[in-house]
């Protein structure tokens, strides 16, 4: 299944500072831990929007593929902070 790829106001939903940030960290993180990011690449763009953007509103980057009732209780927490249990134990990015 083919998605469109994030648009310049997915983007703009996160700041630049975070957007960068979390490149690097998602590209650092898979090669240093062996991990692998999503196939298509549009799905980790959205991922690293939607990491940032948790950075800007929480102050951590919380794993954007999951509702949180109350994302700032949620960032106390280190379960759902990027990378979560799921992407540690089964080394692959949703």
């Amino acid at each position: 299944m083919k998605i469109d790829p994030p648009n310049e106001g997915d983007r703009q939903q996160a700041s630049p500072e975070n957007l960068e940030k979390m490149w690097k960290f998602v590209r650092r993180f898979a090669e240093k831990s062996g991990s692998y990011l999503h196939p298509q690449p549009e799905i980790t763009e959205y991922l690293v929007i939607g990491l940032a953007k948790h950075i800007d509103e929480v102050g951590r980057p919380l794993c954007p593929c999951n509702f949180y009732e109350d994302k700032a209780e949620e960032a106390k927490s280190s379960t759902w902070i990027c990378p979560c249990e799921e992407m540690q134990k089964y080394k692959y990015c949703h």
